[in-house]
């Protein structure tokens, strides 16, 4: 009788043991799925960025993008609109990625603080004006942003991403062009100025002997007439940052408007610099 009793208490105690860890599987997995989880993600990711290890940036945020993602915007948005998606997904991937990490790499360099805010479900319809257009399949989705604590150069405040949990992990859902409206007189609908005068950048010589190409992240500040002003570079190659500086400075804009009014506004612009070998040619 001893036995059996001790039996049945050790077959309890397995069960308990069972349970006990798969609660404990269950909270772990819930809890990456927060705003805590996506939190110690881009902390790990800027600090990597800030080891200045390019590869293991790139192969970090590769890790973030949507697995299969056709199939996944489909489910999610329904068929029309979720093709339509994914399409606009596809064709911006890589730029997106490539901006992304550039935006790290920037931040890496900066002393500041990561914040995270769920969306609502008002803001994940298609259509904000109207209340019956939402998700065939919602699913969660959080907002990052980066607030500067330290005195260096650039924005106070940049926007980090937008981001959904799909198949266990946090993925890169948009990389967002925000602008922050510096200046207003009264709230109301903001139409965004359009860029009417880009000056090219001069290929410097010295980066064109090395063969340097890529991009330059630019923050500036957008004045009322849309003429521009240079914060700072955010990131590039060294060689090539005064070249997109000095073509920056000479851009033009449509000025951004709220009700109407021309606003100052502070943004991030980007300068692509692509060597061909035409342009090797001209200078032999």
């Amino acid at each position: 009788m001893k036995t059996l009793l001790f039996g049945t208490s050790m077959v309890f105690a397995v069960v308990v043991c069972l349970i006990c860890s798969t609660s404990l599987r269950a909270s772990q997995e819930t809890g990456s799925k927060t705003a805590d989880g996506l939190h110690s993600l881009l902390t790990d990711l800027l600090a990597v960025a800030k080891g200045d290890d390019e590869g293991k940036v790139w192969s970090k945020i590769a890790e973030m993008e949507i697995p299969d993602y056709e199939n996944w915007f489909t489910r999610t948005y329904g068929q029309e609109k979720g093709q339509a998606r994914a399409g606009a997904y596809g064709e911006s991937l890589k730029l997106s990625e490539q901006q992304f990490e550039m935006l790290c790499v920037e931040l890496a360099k900066q002393e500041g603080e990561i914040t995270i805010n769920k969306l609502d479900a008002a803001n994940r319809r298609f259509d904000l004006a109207m209340k019956d257009d939402v998700l065939a399949n919602p699913t969660d989705e959080f907002k990052a942003d980066w607030k500067k604590t330290d005195t260096s150069a650039g924005p106070a405040r940049q926007a980090i991403g937008y981001f959904c949990f799909v198949d266990g992990k946090f993925r890169l859902k948009s990389f967002p062009h925000e602008v922050q409206i510096l200046s207003t007189t009264k709230p109301g609908p903001v139409v965004p100025g359009k860029l009417i005068n880009r000056v090219q950048p001069l290929y410097p010589e010295s980066a064109r002997k090395l063969r340097l190409r890529g991009m330059v992240s630019v923050n500036v500040v957008i004045h009322k007439d849309g003429t521009v002003t240079v914060q700072n570079v955010g990131a590039g190659h060294p060689l090539l940052a005064p070249a997109a500086v000095a073509a920056v400075q000479q851009w033009k804009y449509e000025p951004t408007t709220v009700s109407g009014e021309p606003v100052e506004v502070q943004a991030k612009v980007y300068v692509t610099f692509e060597f061909t070998q035409q342009q090797n040619e001209q200078k032999q």
